[in-house]
C-alpha cells in the first residue's frame, strides 16, 4: 500500500500572538462599550465598533451622516471625514449619553488614544482571555470535581480563620477543613505590619516581608503546602492600595537632617512618613511613590474617610489617602512592578486565591495590570454595595457581596414571624451582582458589633447566629460562600486572644490548638443572644466548628449542580408561625424552626414536629446532617452521630412520619445519608 504523508503547520492565531507581531506598530484607541456607559476599553484599529461623529464642540445626530455599525477605526474615520466631521473624543461622547439612535449595544469608536498603561493592561487582559478560552474547557474554577486529587465534589465553601497563626491553620486544614470538604481557607494579610495589639495593625503594611503576628515566612510556606496537600486552597487578603500611617516619631518628617525612618515594623523593617525601607530590596518606597500634590511630595493629594463623609474630589477617591494611610501611586510602573513581585512570590509559594482589600480605591486598569500576569484560581474584590462597572468585572474578578448576608439575617432576626416566608425568596444581594459574580460572606471583620445586635451577624447573637449560618449553608444560592472562624472581643479594635493592650505592641496570640492537640474553641451556643459575660470573653470562638456546620458543608457539596442552579425543581413550604422548609427535586429537604429570643421574649422554645409534612423524598430513614459536628463520611454507616433525635423517617408517600426540628434549629436530609426502604422512586443522583 502507498503511504501518504501529510505535513501540518501549527499557526498561533490567538489575539495575543497577533499583538506580539503587530502591536508595536499600531495605536490602540478608546471605545465606549455603550451609549449609556462612562467606562472605556482599548481596542486595536482592526476591531469593529459603531460610528459616532462630532463637530468641534458637539456630538452630531446619526441622521446627518447615517447609522453605521461594525466598522474598523479607519472605516469609521473615513465616514466622518466624508461628512466634514471627525470621530468624537472621549470627553464629547461621555457628555452626550442619549444622543445615539443606533448602535446602542457593542462598542463605539472614539478618537482618543489609550495611554501606555491602558494599552499594556488591555494586552495583558487579551492574553488572559486567550488562556481562559482553554481553561474554561479543561479546568474551570467552579468545576464539579476538585479537592484532594480532584476526587471531591466542589462545595464552594470558604472559611476565614481570622488572626489564626499559621501552625494552627495548617493543622486545621488537615484535621477539619480538608476532611469536611472546605474548598479554601482565607487568611489575614501576610505582609509585615506595624506594631500593636489591635486587629487592624495587620492591615497597615510596612514591607513585602512575610514575617507577621501570625508567624514567620517559613511557617507561612509550610502552612500553604500543608493545606494544599489536604485539598484546601489558600486565599490571601492582599494590600496594594496603601502603606502604614507613620508612627508618632515620624509624623511630619520626610527627610532632611532628621532620621527619615524612625519607625520599626513587626519583623524589624524600618519605615517613616511615606517611606519604607522594605524587606526584599525591591519593596523600598519613597514619597514620590505615593499620590501627592504637584511639586509637593510631603502633602497627600487628597484624603478620604469619615472626616470627609467618604466624598472625594471629582468623585474619584483612587488618589486619596484613606484613613490617613499613604496611597500608592499605582499609575507608576515602578509601583505596579513592586506590587506584582509580592503577588508573584505568593503565587510561587502556592497561594491560589486573592481577596483585594480596598479594591474600589484602585483604578481598574492599574489593578488589572498588577493581577493579570498570573493564572489565579480566584480573585474577588472588597465591595460594599455599589453597582459593579462592567470593565471591573471583565478585568479584575468577583465581588464581595455583603448585602446577601444582610437580607438573610434581617429576615431571620425579624420579631414578626409572619414575615419569615420572605426568606424563601432570597436570591441575591447587591443589585447588578449575580450569583456567579459574587463571594457571599456571612461575617466579616469590618461588619461586626460591640455587643449582640440581632441585625448584625456575630457569634454574640448566640443560637440565632448559628441558625443563620446553617441556613446560609443549606440555602442553594451562590457559587461561593464564606463563613467565619474567629475569636471573642470586648472592644471592636481587639486583636486575637493574647493580644490585649496590656500584652504590649509585640504580643503573641494564644494558640488555637492546645498542648493536648485539641482546638480550644467555644461550644455551640444554647441561647439567643449569648449571655453578655460569656460573649465578652477573650477566647477562640471557631464558629465554623459549631455543631451542624460540618454536616451542612457536606450537604451543600452533595447538592452539586443543584446548588449552582442546574436543577430548578424547587418545593417551598412555610407558615406564619416561624417555620419554613424547602426541597430540591427528590434528593434533599431542609427545614427551619425560628426559635426563641430570651432578651426580646419573642418566638417559641418548642421543637417543630415535621409529622405530616410532605418532603417528597423516597421512603426511608434519614440522618439530619445539620446535627453533625465531626467530618461526615462519604457513605453513611447508619449511626447518625449517635443521636436518635437526628433521625427522620419518610413513608412510601414521601410524607414525614417521624422527625422534628429543634428550637432555633435547622434540619437537612439527603438521599445519600438514608436507609431507603425498597424505594422505587427515580432518584436524581448528584
Amino acid at each position: 500500500t502507498r503511504e501518504e504523508q501529510t505535513e501540518f503547520t501549527v499557526v498561533n492565531r490567538s489575539l495575543a500572538a497577533w499583538e506580539e507581531k503587530y502591536g508595536a506598530q499600531l495605536t490602540m484607541r478608546k471605545a465606549l462599550p455603550s451609549a449609556a456607559s462612562t467606562g472605556l476599553v482599548c481596542a486595536w484599529p482592526s476591531a469593529v465598533a459603531s460610528v459616532r461623529c462630532c463637530s468641534d464642540s458637539k456630538v452630531m445626530l446619526e441622521e446627518s451622516y447615517g447609522c453605521f455599525e461594525n466598522k474598523t477605526f479607519a472605516q469609521a474615520s473615513e465616514i466622518c471625514k466624508q461628512h466634514g466631521l471627525t470621530l468624537c473624543t472621549e470627553e464629547l461622547l461621555k457628555s452626550c449619553k442619549d444622543c445615539s439612535t443606533c448602535g446602542s449595544s457593542g462598542l463605539v469608536w472614539t478618537s482618543t488614544e489609550c495611554s501606555e498603561t491602558e494599552r499594556l493592561t488591555q494586552r495583558r487582559l487579551n492574553q488572559r482571555n486567550d488562556r481562559a478560552g482553554v481553561f474554561s474547557e479543561l479546568c474551570p474554577y467552579e468545576s464539579k470535581w476538585g479537592g484532594l486529587h480532584g476526587e471531591e465534589l466542589r462545595s464552594s465553601v470558604f472559611v476565614k480563620l481570622m488572626e489564626w497563626n499559621y501552625n494552627d491553620i495548617a493543622k486545621e486544614c488537615t484535621e477539619y477543613l480538608g476532611p469536611n470538604g472546605f474548598e479554601a481557607v482565607q487568611v489575614s494579610p501576610v505582609t509585615e505590619h506595624i506594631l500593636g495589639y489591635q486587629w487592624w495593625v495587620k492591615y497597615q503594611p510596612v514591607s513585602a516581608g512575610l514575617d507577621s503576628r501570625s508567624g514567620t515566612e517559613e511557617e507561612l510556606r509550610a502552612m500553604v503546602a500543608t493545606c494544599r496537600k489536604a485539598g484546601v486552597q489558600v486565599i490571601v487578603d492582599i494590600l496594594m492600595n496603601h502603606m502604614a500611617s507613620p508612627c508618632k516619631k515620624a509624623r511630619g518628617k520626610l527627610g532632611g537632617d532628621e532620621e527619615p525612618l524612625p519607625c520599626v515594623g513587626w519583623g524589624g523593617s524600618r519605615y517613616g512618613n511615606r517611606r519604607q525601607q522594605g524587606a526584599r530590596g525591591w519593596d523600598a518606597s519613597r514619597p514620590e511613590h505615593f499620590h501627592h500634590l504637584p511639586n509637593d511630595t510631603r502633602t497627600p493629594f487628597c484624603k478620604v474617610g469619615p472626616q470627609t463623609g467618604w466624598l472625594c474630589p471629582d468623585d474619584d477617591c483612587t488618589p486619596c489617602d484613606m484613613y490617613e494611610l499613604p496611597d500608592f501611586n499605582t499609575e507608576l510602573q515602578e509601583v505596579r512592578t513592586m506590587q506584582f513581585k509580592h503577588l508573584e512570590e505568593l503565587f510561587h509559594i502556592g497561594v491560589t486565591g486573592l481577596r483585594v482589600d480596598a479594591a474600589i480605591y484602585h483604578h481598574v486598569y492599574e489593578l488589572a495590570d498588577m493581577l493579570n500576569h498570573l493564572p489565579w484560581d480566584l480573585i474577588y474584590q472588597e465591595w460594599w454595595g455599589e453597582y459593579p462597572p462592567q470593565e471591573r468585572t471583565d478585568y479584575v474578578g468577583l465581588y464581595r457581596d455583603v448585602a446577601y448576608r444582610w437580607h438573610l439575617v434581617n429576615r431571620l432576626s425579624n420579631k414578626n414571624a409572619t414575615e419569615l416566608p420572605e426568606l424563601l425568596d432570597l436570591s441575591g444581594g447587591v443589585f447588578g451582582i449575580s450569583a456567579d459574580m459574587a463571594v457571599y460572606p456571612f461575617a466579616y471583620h469590618d461588619g461586626r458589633s460591640r455587643d449582640a445586635d440581632p441585625e448584625i451577624a456575630t457569634y454574640k447573637n448566640g443560637k440565632a447566629f448559628h441558625q443563620q449560618q446553617k441556613f446560609f449553608l443549606a440555602w442553594p444560592v451562590g457559587n461561593s460562600v464564606l463563613i467565619w472562624g474567629g475569636y471573642g472581643w470586648r472592644d471592636l479594635s481587639h486583636g486575637p486572644p493574647g493580644c490585649d493592650k496590656s500584652d504590649g505592641d509585640h504580643c503573641t496570640p494564644k494558640a488555637v490548638y492546645g498542648p493536648d492537640g485539641q482546638p480550644q474553641c467555644s461550644e455551640a451556643p444554647t441561647a439567643s443572644p449569648m449571655p453578655r459575660d460569656e460573649a465578652r470573653q477573650r477566647r477562640w470562638i471557631c464558629e465554623h466548628r459549631w455543631q451542624g456546620v460540618a454536616g451542612l458543608v457536606r450537604f451543600r457539596r452533595l447538592l452539586g449542580d443543584l446548588a449552582h442552579g442546574g436543577v430548578t425543581r424547587w418545593r417551598l413550604w412555610s407558615d406564619k408561625s416561624g417555620h419554613a422548609a424547602f426541597g430540591l427535586h427528590n434528593v434533599s429537604f431542609a427545614a427551619l424552626n425560628h426559635g426563641y429570643n430570651w432578651e426580646t421574649r419573642t418566638g417559641s422554645n418548642n421543637s417543630w414536629s415535621l409529622v405530616g409534612v410532605d418532603a417528597y423524598m423516597p421512603q426511608g430513614t434519614y440522618c439530619n446532617l445539620a446535627l453533625a459536628s465531626q467530618p461526615v463520611p462519604d457513605s453513611w454507616d447508619g449511626s447518625c452521630f449517635h443521636d436518635e433525635a437526628a433521625m427522620v423517617v419518610v413513608d412510601n408517600n414521601g410524607t414525614i412520619i417521624e422527625g422534628k426540628v429543634p428550637p432555633t434549629g435547622v434540619l437537612a436530609i439527603h438521599v445519600k445519608y438514608a436507609n431507603l426502604h425498597n424505594s422505587t422512586a427515580d432518584i436524581l443522583v448528584i
